[in-house]
């Protein structure tokens, strides 16, 4: 199977059970949202951001650098292969359990410094035991991409949202209170992990390990990244945070629950780019020029064609998806969604040159731009939070976005002489504003119905303006799945 039939065809795997997860996660958070409400909902976005900055820290680049571990041992000998593949996950997962547990633990004591309810304190510590397992399932995550595996990927993160949506019905049904609701994610998250490890122990020795010395090694080439993604928690996670400093719970729940749906969009970047950019670094290494210029431009039109409806879409549906999650008291969080989607969409295209810098060994050049974002958006966040609330919160986080991706770009075009050719956008623009005409001028349908019609009106017409590559296309068709 050549590589373009190897990333499409474990893509669309994962895009299928990303899909079928967003369905299932899009039911739990619209039973948690209408349960609990915009103050309940509330505390729990304040202890769910609260914990997300500690993971990223444990995270520290881990998950990249594991990509990249792996990326090097594809063209040795198999039992070679093999044997290198287990050291070096049996080392990164001991130290992704070490990690997680010591920032994890550190977060629920820290949360009693801060003046927030008990509720909200409570909540990180139960919270904790998921983002635990959520720091391992990304950790084994890396060893499926990099092996073409996804099928279990799926698999796990299906059945682990079955099992938080089948609790949360029934602690809903049941009236079991705020703790509870919250508690079902750590189990949900459980049943993922066990997937994964049990699947993984077949192929590999799983097990913990302790070489410091490779550990060291891992550190040192990790920690540009890692300092990288800690200063990104400080322009994309910080926002809600400095939020509930200044403003009751309800205005909390009303930005976090379009956060959370933004949360989920933005893990589809990552998935596709965990499958390409090995072949990009590896392209780039080898000289190839031809065909890293030719995977690179592919990669930017498909991330492309995502982000544009993606964007359009929520801007025009934003307050009733809103009100069909959470019911008519999230109506004013609507408005916030149609803000905030432009920050998912240039993410979408930004993530691209964000982790080929990574992947070229560009960490410590993309550093300053990180922390000159990080600092400008802080000062943003606490100039214009206290003024304009949730309202100033989403500008400051579109303004963060879009100066990170000219930055990273600007890198990307430094280190390899390269633009991406905008000739795939203007068509997939086009595509995109007759979509949108079409979505206002039935606004009052089905919103399911609707955004079904967008779906096929954009794809129609961006194949009318010879959007797609059809050899590509017949070669994804052919895939044996």
């Amino acid at each position: 199977m050549s590589a373009v039939k190897k990333i499409a065809s474990n893509f669309i795997i994962q895009v299928a059970g990303r899909i079928l997860a967003l369905i299932l996660g899009l039911f739990i958070i619209g039973l948690m949202m209408r349960y609990l409400g915009p103050q309940n909902y509330g505390y729990y976005s304040i202890a769910i951001s609260f914990l997300q900055v500690f993971g990223i820290i444990a995270d520290f680049g881990l998950y990249l650098i594991t990509l990249r571990y792996l990326g090097e041992v594809e063209n040795i000998k198999e039992e070679e292969r093999k044997k290198r593949v287990s050291y070096v996950m049996n080392n990164i997962f001991t130290l992704r359990v070490l990690s997680a547990l010591v920032f994890y633990g550190g977060a629920f004591f820290l949360s009693f410094l801060f003046n927030y309810p008990l509720a909200v304190k409570t909540a990180v510590g139960i919270l904790s035991g998921s983002l635990f397992f959520c720091t391992l399932i990304q950790t084994l995550s890396a060893f499926y991409q990099q092996t073409f595996k996804t099928k279990k990927i799926f698999i796990g993160e299906v059945l682990g949202k079955i099992v938080t949506l089948g609790l949360m019905i029934w602690f809903v049904k049941s009236d079991y209170g705020f703790f509870s609701i919250v508690s079902v994610f750590v189990l949900g998250n459980l049943i993922n992990f066990l997937v994964l490890f049990l699947s993984a122990r077949k192929q590999i020795s799983l097990k913990f390990d302790f070489d410091f010395s490779f550990w060291l090694e891992i550190i040192k080439k990790s920690w540009p990244v890692g300092l990288a993604i800690v200063l990104n928690v400080f322009y994309f996670k910080m926002d809600t945070l400095i939020l509930s400093f200044y403003e009751p719970a309800e205005a909390v729940g009303f930005y976090g629950g379009c956060y959370r749906i933004l949360e989920v969009l933005i893990t589809i970047p990552p998935l596709f780019l965990g499958l390409v950019l090995p072949r990009l670094v590896q392209f780039y290494r080898a000289k190839d020029s031809i065909n890293f210029k030719k995977f690179f431009q592919k990669s930017f039109d498909f991330l492309l064609m995502l982000a544009l409806p993606l964007t359009a879409g929520g801007f025009v549906l934003g307050k009733r998806i809103m009100i069909l999650l959470g019911g008519s008291k999230f109506a004013p969080a609507g408005g916030i969604l149609r803000v905030v989607i432009f920050a998912c969409g240039i993410l979408f295209v930004g993530e691209l040159f964000k982790q080929i810098a990574v992947g070229l060994g560009k960490q410590k050049q993309i550093l300053p731009f990180y922390f000159l974002t990080a600092v400008i958006s802080l000062i943003g966040y606490f100039i214009f939070i206290p003024k304009y609330s949730y309202w100033g919160a989403a500008g400051i986080t579109i303004f963060s976005e879009a100066l990170m991706f000219i930055f990273s770009l600007g890198l990307f075009y430094k280190t390899t002489n390269i633009l991406p050719q905008m000739k795939f956008f203007l068509k997939s623009l086009g595509a995109t504003l007759i979509m949108t005409l079409f979505l206002f001028c039935l606004i009052s349908w089905n919103l399911f119905l609707l955004i079904l019609t967008g779906i096929v009106i954009y794809f129609v017409i961006l194949y009318l303006f010879k959007g797609f590559d059809k050899e590509l296309i017949k070669e994804v068709v052919k895939i044996k799945w």
